[in-house]
């Protein structure tokens, strides 16, 4: 009876560590206010973050700079939109930057290999360097 307790007692405390500590992971992971999504054209990855759009293009420069993206000229897009353009390897990478309110920015990121293949990894993983930055 007192092993069964014990084991019990045990087993209790170490999913309840275990618990918290995902609670704790997911909750760093959240820091930053949005999910993504797969953009309309369906060939990139897409997200709202935090900041206006001034703080949103300096830190996806620095994301750029970060991944060695070398920058090309960046244009402004009808509708509101910035873009940043640059390379890296064979991928060429497009980052579309449009306000959304006075606190929140969407941010949309396209990296093409070639003619025809999507590296939506690479997006991806861009949104998440321009969202915790």
């Amino acid at each position: 009876m007192f092993r069964t307790t014990a084991f019990r007692l045990a087993s209790a405390v170490a999913f309840g560590l275990l618990g918290s500590s995902l609670s704790a992971q997911a909750g760093q992971r959240s820091t930053w206010m949005a999910e993504t999504y797969v953009t309309p054209d369906g060939y990139g990855r897409g997200a709202i973050v935090t900041g206006p759009v001034n703080d949103v293009v300096q830190r996806a420069r620095t994301a750029m700079i970060r991944m060695k993206i070398v920058e090309e000229p960046a244009r402004r897009l009808g509708q509101g939109w910035r873009e940043l353009r640059g390379k890296t390897g064979d991928l060429d990478v497009q980052i579309r930057i449009k306000s959304q309110s006075a606190s929140s920015t969407r941010v949309e990121v396209t990296a093409r290999q070639g003619l025809a293949q999507y590296d939506q990894g690479m997006a991806q993983r861009l949104i998440d360097a321009i969202g915790k930055t």
